[in-house]
């Protein structure tokens, strides 16, 4: 299981954390189902998301587990809840987000290899996975599906006021200062209402790198392995240290350090 995802039980009280990719880079549909499912008994189910989003099946997989559950499911923004996470969250029966915290929504997007067939092949398919999420947002929202659908196009990144006027949440909960828990997330979009503030120049031993990291947005776990890394590196032989730099650059530039 990924160290993002967690699900736990507290008697008839489910809590699930969804912190990061939702897919083939962090957990599975059928495995949050199969957890789902193995929860059957739980009464109320506390649903946390900090994601970017990620494949739009696994996302409309884990929005119908959720429907169809009998518990009473709230749903909070941890942060923010894009792309598919911004369905998945939808699930909910009642939706709370901070006041700095964001939700996006956007166009379903494909991929296609091969011919010209092949092609408006997936076009097709893309466009009707586009209904299916359009038909969950104006069903939360009350908004006409042609609302909703030029939302998508213009990729709409929505604070809780915002949200909360179009629909698509129910309360606004106390500010939990977002700006630095989504920079690691810039990259996945075409634009982001939040700049991540991180001043590389500011390290000057291993702990600031370390809290560098972790206000870029990542995890202490992760903030510590590549903080192991960089002093491996540096310890290491030079002549291989330039080519291993070169690795260890590419994985930051992820989280904009």
């Amino acid at each position: 299981m990924k160290s993002w995802y967690s699900i736990k039980n507290k008697s008839d009280v489910l809590d699930i954390s969804i912190h990061d990719e939702i897919g083939m880079w962090g957990v599975s549909a059928a495995d949050f189902m199969a957890d789902l499912k193995a929860h059957s008994e739980a009464r109320v189910i506390n649903l946390s998301i900090h994601s970017p989003g990620g494949s739009v099946l696994d996302g409309l997989a884990m929005y119908n587990s959720l429907k169809s559950h009998t518990a009473k499911v709230f749903g909070k923004v941890d942060g923010i809840a894009a792309s598919a996470a911004s369905f998945v969250l939808m699930a909910a029966d009642n939706i709370a987000m901070p006041e700095d915290s964001f939700l996006m929504i956007h166009n379903a997007h494909g991929v296609a290899i091969g011919d010209a067939d092949a092609m408006r092949e997936t076009a097709d398919v893309v466009e009707k996975l586009q209904d299916s999420i359009v038909n969950i947002y104006a069903s939360r929202s009350g908004k006409d599906a042609d609302e909703i659908r030029a939302m998508m196009k213009e990729e709409t990144w929505m604070n809780a006021s915002d949200a909360l006027s179009h629909g698509f949440i129910d309360t606004i909960t106390n500010p939990i200062n977002v700006a630095a828990k989504i920079g690691a997330f810039k990259n996945y979009f075409k634009s982001m209402p939040v700049e991540n503030d991180v001043n590389p120049d500011s390290i000057a031993n291993e702990r600031d790198f370390e809290k560098c990291l972790r206000d870029s947005g990542i995890s202490k776990t992760l903030a510590m392995s590549l903080v192991s890394r960089a002093k491996d590196i540096f310890t290491g032989d030079p002549e291989d240290t330039g080519a291993e730099l070169d690795l260890f650059s590419a994985k930051l530039r992820r989280f904009q350090i």
